[in-house]
């Protein structure tokens, strides 16, 4: 009984597809897709949507800094926030993030916004370059010889390549930012 209700079911929710072009279909849902993820459909300019986005995020930051600490010292008669329990945790941690959600400025935001971009930028960037440096100095070693081998020369040099190749591409890049 419920395969034959089930069976209807699907055969009503695919008749449009057969009508439809696939195709057609698949690319108006991207495109609903993309629409809600630029937060286009707010109405708001760009920079309006990156500040509202930037203060739901602090928010969902600082209320889980504040309630994982008062959480911490609280719960227990002899700690310093003994007399709070988890249910006054999370509406402490939540108003403290609203208010400091409502009242951050705008450039603030952006200030902070702009920092966390350059420091993930340059861990992104700079994090194959390390790498690839370290294992250019610690090869050999971690192959158990004492001297280089034509093998780990030549393997040395391909990665010197590769480092020259992503500075050049990074310097291309980053040109025409400065």
């Amino acid at each position: 009984m419920k395969k034959s209700w089930l069976f209807t079911l699907m055969s009503l929710l695919l008749i449009p597809t057969a009508l439809a072009e696939i195709t057609d279909t698949l690319g108006n849902i991207w495109d609903k897709v993309l629409l809600i993820g630029d937060l286009s459909l707010l109405g708001l300019t760009d920079s309006f949507a990156v500040i509202a986005v930037t203060r739901i995020l602090i928010w969902v930051l600082m209320f889980t800094v504040f309630f994982a600490v008062i959480n911490a010292f609280s719960g227990k008669e002899g700690k310093g926030l003994g007399f709070l329990g988890k249910n006054h945790a999370v509406v402490v941690a939540g108003v403290i993030a609203t208010i400091a959600a409502i009242f951050l400025p705008d450039q603030v935001l952006a200030a902070t916004g702009a920092g966390w971009a350059t420091a993930i930028a340059l861990i992104l960037i700079g994090g194959p370059i390390v790498g690839l440096a370290y294992t250019l100095f610690n090869l050999t070693k971690w192959m158990g010889q004492e001297h280089d081998t034509k093998g780990t020369v030549i393997l040395k040099l391909s990665l010197c390549i590769l480092l020259f190749w992503i500075l050049n591409v990074m310097k291309f890049h980053l040109g025409g930012l400065f």
